[in-house]
Protein backbone atom coordinates (compact mmCIF):
# COMPACT_ATOMS: atom_id res chain seq x y z
CA UNK A 1 0.00 0.00 0.00
CA UNK A 2 1.45 3.54 -0.87
CA UNK A 3 2.00 6.18 1.28
CA UNK A 4 -0.21 9.34 0.78
CA UNK A 5 3.02 10.93 -0.03
CA UNK A 6 4.52 8.39 -2.56
CA UNK A 7 1.13 8.69 -4.32
CA UNK A 8 2.50 11.80 -6.25
CA UNK A 9 5.54 10.30 -7.30
CA UNK A 10 4.66 6.89 -8.45
CA UNK A 11 1.84 8.73 -10.31
CA UNK A 12 4.72 10.80 -11.97
CA UNK A 13 6.86 8.09 -12.56
CA UNK A 14 3.78 5.53 -13.81
CA UNK A 15 2.76 8.77 -16.27
CA UNK A 16 6.87 9.10 -17.39
CA UNK A 17 6.69 4.98 -18.14
CA UNK A 18 3.87 5.46 -19.95
CA UNK A 19 4.82 8.33 -22.25
CA UNK A 20 7.89 6.65 -22.58
CA UNK A 21 6.52 3.66 -24.07
CA UNK A 22 4.42 6.26 -26.10
CA UNK A 23 6.79 7.68 -27.61
CA UNK A 24 8.39 4.72 -28.62
CA UNK A 25 5.57 3.42 -29.53
CA UNK A 26 4.86 6.53 -32.17
CA UNK A 27 8.45 6.45 -33.33
CA UNK A 28 9.06 2.69 -33.72
CA UNK A 29 5.69 2.11 -35.35
CA UNK A 30 6.07 4.62 -38.64
CA UNK A 31 10.08 3.72 -38.62
CA UNK A 32 8.95 0.09 -39.30
CA UNK A 33 6.44 1.19 -41.62
CA UNK A 34 8.93 3.06 -43.57
CA UNK A 35 11.51 0.61 -43.71
CA UNK A 36 8.60 -1.96 -44.58
CA UNK A 37 9.39 -1.50 -48.66
CA UNK A 38 13.26 -1.68 -47.75
CA UNK A 39 12.77 -5.06 -45.60
CA UNK A 40 10.23 -6.58 -48.07
CA UNK A 41 13.56 -8.06 -50.10
CA UNK A 42 14.60 -9.87 -47.05
CA UNK A 43 11.40 -10.71 -45.78
CA UNK A 44 8.89 -12.57 -47.75
CA UNK A 45 4.98 -11.01 -47.48
CA UNK A 46 2.22 -12.65 -48.93
CA UNK A 47 1.20 -11.40 -52.36
CA UNK A 48 -2.05 -10.09 -51.07
CA UNK A 49 -0.54 -7.44 -48.69
CA UNK A 50 0.21 -4.31 -50.65
CA UNK A 51 -3.92 -4.29 -51.34
CA UNK A 52 -4.87 -5.36 -48.24
CA UNK A 53 -2.90 -2.31 -46.30
CA UNK A 54 -4.61 -0.20 -48.86
CA UNK A 55 -7.86 -1.76 -48.16
CA UNK A 56 -7.68 -0.78 -44.65
CA UNK A 57 -5.95 2.83 -44.67
CA UNK A 58 -8.88 3.86 -47.15
CA UNK A 59 -12.08 3.57 -44.46
CA UNK A 60 -9.19 4.31 -42.00
CA UNK A 61 -8.52 7.57 -43.56
CA UNK A 62 -11.97 8.21 -44.76
CA UNK A 63 -13.44 8.01 -41.20
CA UNK A 64 -9.96 10.35 -39.93
CA UNK A 65 -10.62 12.81 -42.18
CA UNK A 66 -14.53 13.71 -41.92
CA UNK A 67 -14.24 13.71 -38.22
CA UNK A 68 -11.45 16.18 -38.32
CA UNK A 69 -13.27 18.28 -40.85
CA UNK A 70 -16.30 18.46 -38.65
CA UNK A 71 -14.13 19.70 -35.85
CA UNK A 72 -11.76 21.88 -37.61
CA UNK A 73 -13.24 22.66 -41.24
CA UNK A 74 -9.75 22.30 -43.08
CA UNK A 75 -9.64 20.85 -46.04
CA UNK A 76 -5.47 20.39 -46.26
CA UNK A 77 -5.40 16.93 -44.50
CA UNK A 78 -8.23 15.34 -46.74
CA UNK A 79 -6.20 16.52 -49.13
CA UNK A 80 -2.77 15.23 -48.25
CA UNK A 81 -4.78 11.82 -47.63
CA UNK A 82 -5.80 11.61 -50.85
CA UNK A 83 -2.41 12.24 -52.28
CA UNK A 84 -0.85 9.56 -50.23
CA UNK A 85 -3.60 7.18 -50.89
CA UNK A 86 -3.08 8.04 -54.47
CA UNK A 87 0.68 7.03 -54.50
CA UNK A 88 -0.01 3.82 -52.15
CA UNK A 89 -2.02 2.76 -54.73
CA UNK A 90 0.13 3.84 -57.77
CA UNK A 91 2.85 1.98 -55.78
CA UNK A 92 0.39 -1.45 -55.90
CA UNK A 93 0.18 -0.65 -59.74
CA UNK A 94 4.01 -1.13 -59.67
CA UNK A 95 4.07 -3.93 -57.69
CA UNK A 96 1.48 -5.81 -59.70
CA UNK A 97 3.24 -4.85 -62.48
CA UNK A 98 0.55 -2.70 -64.23
CA UNK A 99 2.02 0.81 -64.73
CA UNK A 100 4.71 0.98 -67.45
CA UNK A 101 8.46 1.44 -65.41
CA UNK A 102 11.91 0.54 -66.03
CA UNK A 103 12.21 -0.61 -62.36
CA UNK A 104 8.70 -1.75 -60.69
CA UNK A 105 10.21 -2.92 -57.31
CA UNK A 106 12.51 0.42 -57.18
CA UNK A 107 8.84 2.12 -58.39
CA UNK A 108 7.00 0.04 -56.05
CA UNK A 109 9.00 0.83 -53.08
CA UNK A 110 9.77 4.89 -53.87
CA UNK A 111 5.65 5.38 -54.55
CA UNK A 112 5.12 3.12 -51.34
CA UNK A 113 7.43 5.13 -49.27
CA UNK A 114 6.45 8.51 -50.41
CA UNK A 115 2.63 7.90 -50.01
CA UNK A 116 2.85 6.42 -46.38
CA UNK A 117 5.03 9.51 -45.17
CA UNK A 118 2.25 11.65 -47.50
CA UNK A 119 -1.10 9.82 -45.40
CA UNK A 120 1.12 9.85 -41.68
CA UNK A 121 1.94 13.65 -42.63
CA UNK A 122 -1.71 13.75 -43.07
CA UNK A 123 -2.78 11.90 -39.86
CA UNK A 124 -0.48 13.86 -38.02
CA UNK A 125 -1.57 17.16 -39.38
CA UNK A 126 -5.66 15.95 -38.91
CA UNK A 127 -5.09 14.91 -35.08
CA UNK A 128 -2.83 18.32 -34.59
CA UNK A 129 -5.86 20.32 -35.91
CA UNK A 130 -8.81 18.63 -34.13
CA UNK A 131 -6.56 18.12 -30.60
CA UNK A 132 -6.27 22.44 -31.04
CA UNK A 133 -9.36 22.99 -28.76
CA UNK A 134 -10.29 26.84 -29.28
CA UNK A 135 -7.65 27.91 -31.19
CA UNK A 136 -7.93 25.47 -34.37
CA UNK A 137 -8.84 28.19 -36.58
CA UNK A 138 -5.51 30.06 -35.86
CA UNK A 139 -2.81 29.49 -38.31
CA UNK A 140 -1.18 26.55 -39.25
Amino acid sequence: MCLPAARPRLADLMGLALSLSCLLHCLALPLLLLLAPALSRWIALPEGVHAAILMLALPAAAIAMRDGWRRHRRIVPAMLAAAGLGLLALGLLAHEGWMAAADPEAADRMLTSMGALVLAAAHLLNWRWRHRGGAHRLAA
